[in-house]
């Protein structure tokens, strides 16, 4: 059921398709004409006209270069500071590359190979300047193109020495200035120390100095560890002789005065009692009041040491209280004095590195030209064989659109086949052309 349906369809295609040949067939000398005239002008073009163009290649390698720049503005390291300072600069590869199409560049090789000015311009010499990094690697690919292969060579050569020499000048001036600098940041750093040492020696030196007042103080405080001992001593020797008077007293409370002694009377065989003084009263008495001797001895020794004990504590918080700001104030003159003295071993450290390197030039190892440009031995344009390839295929095309474009504008019935199609009539019969018989 579905074949008749698509029959119709493949058939219209078919016609289509004759159709669309016999118009190529009918127009094939325009189609002809127009691409070999196509193909005829690119040839005259590629081989008469269009001057031949050369290509000169030089290879650069680049020692030091950095995959980025990493530029902490806020670090307040002295070495990370002045190594910045010192240090060769570090450029990334597109830096490197974009320094290779610089004007100033440009204008060192016009004045190198004495071009003609008038001729050969920075901006000229740029146009035909190529140059790139090739990828995953630290080479740069320089490339000039000019209608002379001698002189295409000779400027791409010229570009790269120029290049070299372009950039151990600028490290040589930045090793110049980072010396200089350098040199002024050490003078400045030895006139400081200079300044802060001779502050010191006389602070040292001055009337009630740290080293006189520590010596105070430390006299002191022996004098009061002393009394302070003393005092101790003095407070149990008072406390021995108040229990012992105590006691004493109490003893003493019940202890009689007197006491009754039998004693025989002359001429009297009975003894008779008789009273007398008490010795063991006596005794105790004695002791109390020597008791009492000490405990007043030490009350008076414990005031004196009291006194002494006090003085002692003023005159050490006098000195506490001068000694701790100058203290403060030499230590802190001490941690400036040590600050300083590293800035400035470091500054001339620093500065003998910086000298050498620039001595013996270790900018001019920052790019090493690994393959110079030699002659080309044939052009790279017009490249002849693709443009006349080119014009062909341009030519067939737009003679093939030309075709198609004079037959859908022709509108002309020339046979049998397009009366039927334009006016959609059937065809009754054709008249034979007849040529006339001359008699």
């Amino acid at each position: 059921m579905e074949q008749p349906d698509k029959a119709p369809d493949t058939m219209e295609e078919v016609i289509d398709l004759k159709q669309y040949i016999n118009v190529l067939l009918k127009r094939k000398k325009i189609i002809a004409l127009v691409t070999l005239l196509s193909v005829f002008t690119s040839a005259v073009l590629s081989f008469f006209i269009l001057p031949p163009i050369y290509e000169a290649k030089a290879l650069l390698l680049v020692t030091q270069a950095s995959d980025k720049l990493n530029i902490n503005r806020n670090n307040d390291n002295l070495d990370s500071l002045i190594s910045s300072v010192s240090r060769i600069p570090q450029l990334t590869m597109n830096t490197y590359v974009d320094q290779l199409k610089s004007e100033v560049l440009m204008q060192r090789v016009i004045d190198r190979l004495g071009l003609d000015k008038d001729i050969y311009t920075p901006s000229l010499l740029l146009s035909i300047t190529e140059a790139r990094a090739l990828k995953d690697s630290t080479i740069i690919e320089l490339k000039v193109t000019e209608k002379d292969a001698a002189l295409a060579s000779k400027i791409a050569n010229t570009i790269s020495e120029q290049y070299l020499e372009l950039i151990s000048e600028k490290n040589q001036e930045q090793m110049s200035r980072s010396v200089v600098f350098l040199s002024r940041q050490a003078d400045a750093t030895q006139k400081e120390l200079k300044q802060l040492l001779d502050k010191l020696k006389a602070f040292d030196t001055e009337s009630g100095g740290i080293s006189l007042q520590e010596l105070q103080f430390q006299a002191k405080s022996q004098d009061l560890a002393k009394y302070q001992s003393q005092l101790n001593d003095a407070q149990v020797e008072l406390s021995q002789a108040e229990a012992g008077r105590e006691r004493l007293e109490r003893e003493l409370a019940a202890t009689p005065k007197t006491i009754s002694v039998m004693k025989a009377v002359d001429g009297s065989k009975a003894p008779v009692a008789s009273e007398e003084v008490n010795p063991l009263y006596i005794a105790m008495s004695q002791e109390l009041n020597q008791k009492t001797g000490k405990a007043a001895e030490a009350r008076a020794r414990i005031t004196a040491i009291v006194g002494i004990v006090s003085e002692l504590k003023d005159d050490i918080d006098k000195i506490q209280s001068l000694l701790v700001p100058r203290k403060s104030e030499r230590e802190q003159m001490e941690a400036e004095k040590k600050r300083l003295e590293n800035a400035s071993n470091l500054l001339a450290e620093k500065t003998t590195q910086t000298q050498i390197a620039k001595s013996i030039d270790l900018g001019g190892t920052a790019i090493v030209m690994v393959s110079p440009a030699m002659v080309p031995g044939g052009p790279v344009k017009p490249n002849k064989k693709m443009n006349i390839a080119l014009a062909f295929i341009l030519g067939l095309m737009v003679s093939v659109f030309l075709a198609f474009l004079m037959e859908h504008l022709d509108n002309t019935l020339k046979n049998a086949n397009d009366v039927a199609s334009k006016l959609n009539v059937p065809v009754l019969g054709i008249i034979p052309r007849v040529d006339r018989i001359k008699e």
